[in-house]
């Protein structure tokens, strides 16, 4: 959900530039897409995922609690294989 503030500059933005505040919201949203999508792309078994940098708003990457949460499946997942014995 879009502030009143954030629509303002979307609608502003669209205005001056003479295009649909869909087509501005659009590009607005295209940068963090981009972003997920690259950090998306990492591995959760060998828990490496890439940074994005995107200049003028910061370096986005994968948070410390969401590793933990793939590392807590890696290791689940590591406990069920040693416990299956191939057939019974």
């Amino acid at each position: 959900m879009r502030t009143k503030r954030t629509k303002g500059y979307i609608d502003e933005t669209a205005k001056e530039f003479k295009i649909r505040s869909s087509q501005v919201q659009q590009v607005a949203d295209s940068m963090f897409r981009f972003a997920a999508e690259i950090m998306s792309e990492g591995d959760r078994k060998l828990m490496d995922f890439a940074d994005v940098r995107i200049m003028g708003w910061g370096v986005f990457r994968v948070k410390e609690g969401r590793r933990k949460h793939f590392q807590r499946i890696n290791d689940g997942e590591k406990t069920r294989n040693k416990g299956d014995d191939g057939g019974s």
